[in-house]
C-alpha cells in the first residue's frame, strides 16, 4: 500500500514563473512513520516543538521568502533546514518523486490547473508498483479542490481524457484532502514541489546563488515527470 501526497505551485508570469507544477511523493505506507518521525525531530530542533500546528509547519515559501513564523531567521539558517528537508525526501527509502510541469504560455485558455492535475495523475499512476494501491491526498487550501475531486473520478472511470491517456487503477478511492500543517508528508511534498518550480522559474539574488548551491550536493532527481506542451 502507498500513500501519494501532492502539492501545486501556480504559474506567476509577472514573476518569470511560466509553469503550473503539480508535484509530490509517492509513498509506501510502510514508510510513513519514519519519514514523520525524521520531519518532527527537525520541527523540535528549528521550533522547540513538534505539535501539528501554523507555527510549526515547514511551509516552502515562507521558508524561502522569510515570512510568517520564518521571519526574522537568518537566511542561512533557513537554507540549512531546507537542506534537512531535503535530505529526508532524498533519503527516503522507496518513496518515488514525481511531478507535471504545464508551459501555460502556449496554451490555450484557463486549463493549466486540470491539465497537470491530470499529468500529475498519470505519472504517479506510473510509480506505483505492479498490484500496489495507493490514496491520494491535496493540501485543503488548494483552491483547485473541488475539481480534482471531479476530474479524478472521472479519470478512474474512463482513463485519462487525451490520445494517449491511460487507465487509473492503482490510485484508488477518491482524492483526499487536509490541512497541510496537520501533515509532516504533506509538508514535504509542498518542499518538493517548490524545489521543482525553481527547476522552471526565474529566481535571482543572493538567496537564489545559495540554494543551487545548496541543491547541487542533493539527488532529487525525479523518478517519473511530465512537461507539456513540448512544442
Amino acid at each position: 500500500m502507498y500513500v501519494t501526497y501532492f502539492d501545486e505551485v501556480k504559474a506567476m508570469p509577472k514573476n518569470g514563473q511560466n509553469h503550473y507544477v503539480v508535484a509530490g511523493l509517492v509513498v509506501p505506507a510502510a514508510q510513513i512513520g519514519t519519514i514523520e518521525k525524521a520531519a518532527s525531530d527537525l520541527s523540535e530542533a528549528v521550533f522547540g516543538s513538534r505539535e501539528l500546528v501554523t507555527e510549526t509547519e515547514f511551509h516552502a515559501s515562507y521558508l524561502y521568502f522569510g515570512k510568517g513564523h520564518f521571519k526574522g531567521m537568518d537566511p542561512n539558517k533557513r537554507l540549512e533546514v531546507f537542506e534537512q528537508l531535503y535530505k529526508i525526501i532524498a533519503g527516503a527509502e522507496d518513496v518515488k518523486r514525481v511531478y507535471a510541469a504545464i508551459d501555460t504560455t502556449k496554451l490555450w485558455g484557463d486549463i493549466a490547473p486540470e491539465t497537470a492535475f491530470q499529468h500529475f495523475v498519470e505519472r504517479a499512476e506510473m510509480a506505483i508498483p505492479s498490484k500496489a494501491s495507493s490514496l491520494l491526498i491535496g493540501d485543503l487550501d488548494d483552491q483547485q479542490a473541488h475539481s480534482m475531486v471531479r476530474d479524478f473520478q472521472k479519470y478512474r472511470q474512463h482513463g485519462t481524457p487525451t490520445k494517449w491517456g491511460i487507465n487509473i487503477v492503482s490510485l484508488v478511492d477518491s482524492v483526499h484532502f487536509c490541512r497541510s500543517h496537520h501533515s509532516r508528508m504533506l509538508q514535504l511534498a509542498d518542499v518538493y514541489a517548490f524545489k521543482v518550480g525553481g527547476m522552471y522559474g526565474n529566481r535571482k539574488g543572493w538567496m537564489a546563488d545559495k540554494w543551487s548551491e545548496m541543491m547541487g550536493g542533493l539527488d532529487l532527481y525525479a523518478h517519473r515527470y511530465k512537461e507539456w506542451p513540448k512544442s
